[in-house]
């Protein structure tokens, strides 16, 4: 898929045939629904763990967003983690994320979207600004890469992080499927 053709967009999509998406957000439809799938996590600071994995994005009407929510949990079942925000896609596969979480940090990422020469697609959201509240662990910055297959049905993600002293390296993988 050339670049150009996963830019280019009209001025208003119907989506589900009742909303009309927002031109920047129209390339990103894929996204919209419920992704899931099993983790791994490691950090100097943690012992070695794997996850369960949920990530929904949802549309609103005409906005140039995309919101976001992703929660975690152990084997059991359990609640481990969760983060809201939203994905701005701007023009020309500039992508910023707008990211809280109850462990006390605000993330503010940007990045690219990228069309492979296989199809597959790669959002690469490496700049991040990070604010802890005066309670949290310190993190100091993140980055976030997603790989979604050819069909948009599957992705691959990594979270890396610079938390507690240590130096910038990868605390999370994740493969998903778009259930919904």
């Amino acid at each position: 898929m050339a670049t150009t053709e996963l830019y280019a967009t009209p001025s208003s999509v119907a989506f589900n045939g009742a909303m009309t998406m927002h031109e920047l957000v129209a390339p990103y439809e894929f996204l919209i629904g419920t992704w899931e799938g099993h983790g791994h996590g490691q950090y100097p600071t943690l012992d070695d763990f794997h996850y369960r994995e949920t990530i929904t994005f949802t549309a609103t009407e005409g906005k140039p967003f995309l919101r976001y929510e992703q929660r975690t949990a152990n084997s059991d079942g359990v609640a481990m983690h969760t983060e809201v925000g939203y994905l701005r896609p701007q023009e020309s596969g500039h992508m910023e994320f707008v990211l809280a979480q109850p462990t006390g940090q605000t993330e503010l990422l940007e990045g690219t979207a990228t069309a492979n020469d296989d199809g597959s697609l790669t959002m690469v959201l490496g700049y991040s600004e990070v604010r802890n509240t005066t309670t949290a662990k310190l993190v100091e910055h993140t980055m976030r890469h997603y790989v979604f297959d050819t069909h948009r049905t599957s992705v691959y993600t990594e979270y890396d992080m610079a938390a507690m002293g240590e130096e910038m390296q990868q605390h999370l993988s994740s493969e998903l499927y778009k259930t919904v």
